[in-house]
């Protein structure tokens, strides 16, 4: 009897610890606002009194493997996100710095 009744449990741990695997981007803040803020900590501008939840938003978001964190899918991911402002084509070589500066970042 008991056995029966955990397997539904540990079916739905597993299932929540996929889920969180698989998280999408923040979206309390819009990735421009996000590219304006990273821009003023990266040392092109400064960044503005607004700026801690955009920033937050932007180091949020974090990938995990099977080994734990990965730097190289978090870069890619934060580089996606801040690539989604409309203004980014225009910033290519700031996006660029920021992710090279911050990407990895944990």
């Amino acid at each position: 009897m008991k056995r029966k009744l955990l397997r539904p449990v540990a079916g739905g741990v597993l299932a929540l610890g996929i889920g969180m695997l698989a998280m999408p981007s923040p979206a309390a803040a819009d990735s421009c606002s996000t590219l304006v803020c990273m821009a003023g900590m990266a040392g092109i501008g400064s960044p503005s009194g607004g700026c801690s939840g955009p920033i937050g938003s932007y180091f949020s978001i974090v990938r995990f493997n099977f080994w734990g964190y990965d730097p190289g899918r978090t870069a890619a991911a934060r580089l996606r996100y801040l690539n989604s402002c409309s203004g980014a084509a225009e910033n290519e070589g700031i996006v660029s710095l920021i992710n090279a500066m911050y990407g990895e970042v944990f």
